[in-house]
């Protein structure tokens, strides 16, 4: 493994036993403890992780799992499926719009031969995705930036948009109850409200995760989308609920 794949392995370790001595970790990683501890004060600078003394321990926190780096590293499989499936509505000349998500932010990755696309964001990742892309025009609206978003936000950033217009806006969110979509800060549920009234037409992406967790503020329902793209492994009963609410989405 080089060290980006050594340390997903050793983050998905950490998330899935939630604490994890040193020791089991330099044997698991096959590296020495001076790499391992290097890893380590990496990750929790990033904030996926809480080092201590002998080894490390997944953090659970909202704030923590509302973490850019954080959700970079989960589901990205399928992230990437759903990002392909959502990407297939864009066409040359298109104006769409996308949200902080590290979902949407996989579809920078599509796009890339579709011609004169315009690209309006309050993401600095996808900033940093598209900057250098001569055949996609790129618009960030500014505002506060948020370092553990990784985005931008606030009444600046509110503004630009809604004086913006849209074909599309692409966008995710961290928690489906019922039909109803949740998300824990108030700051990104008034962006995400300025992007779904500045576009044509939205569209929302879930992974299967999303049905297992929960946040405080609800900022949409699932019929205020056009087209809804859902991990399949979404668990059955929680699809058929969808269903018997008349919500039309297509598994990915």
């Amino acid at each position: 493994m080089d060290a980006e794949e050594r340390r997903r392995e050793l983050l998905k370790v950490v998330q899935t036993r939630k604490s994890v001595g040193l020791d089991e970790l330099v044997e698991h990683l096959g590296v020495s403890r001076m790499t391992v501890h290097r890893d380590l004060d990496l990750l929790a600078a990033r904030g996926l992780l809480r080092k201590q003394r002998g080894g490390a321990s997944a953090e659970s926190s909202l704030l923590f799992e509302s973490n850019f780096h954080y959700r970079q590293e989960v589901h990205q499989p399928e992230k990437i499926a759903l990002a392909k499936a959502a990407a297939r509505l864009i066409e040359p000349g298109h104006v769409i719009m996308l949200d902080d998500s590290t979902t949407t932010l996989q579809i920078c990755e599509e796009i890339k031969d579709i011609e004169n696309v315009t690209v309006i964001t309050n993401s600095l990742a996808v900033c940093e995705k598209l900057r250098a892309r001569p055949d996609t025009q790129l618009v960030l609206a500014g505002g506060n930036y948020n370092d553990t978003l990784e985005a931008f936000y606030g009444l600046l950033c509110e503004q630009t948009l809604r004086k913006l217009r849209a074909d599309w806006t692409f966008m995710s969110a961290p928690s489906v109850i019922g039909t109803c979509l949740y998300h824990q800060d108030q700051e990104v549920v008034r962006i995400k409200r300025a992007m779904m009234e500045a576009a044509g037409k939205s569209v929302m992406l879930l992974d299967a995760a999303k049905f297992r967790t929960r946040a405080l503020t609800q900022f949409a329902e699932l019929t205020e989308f056009d087209h809804i793209f859902i991990d399949r492994q979404i668990d059955p009963a929680a699809a058929r609920s969808l269903q018997q609410a008349g919500i039309t989405f297509e598994l990915v």
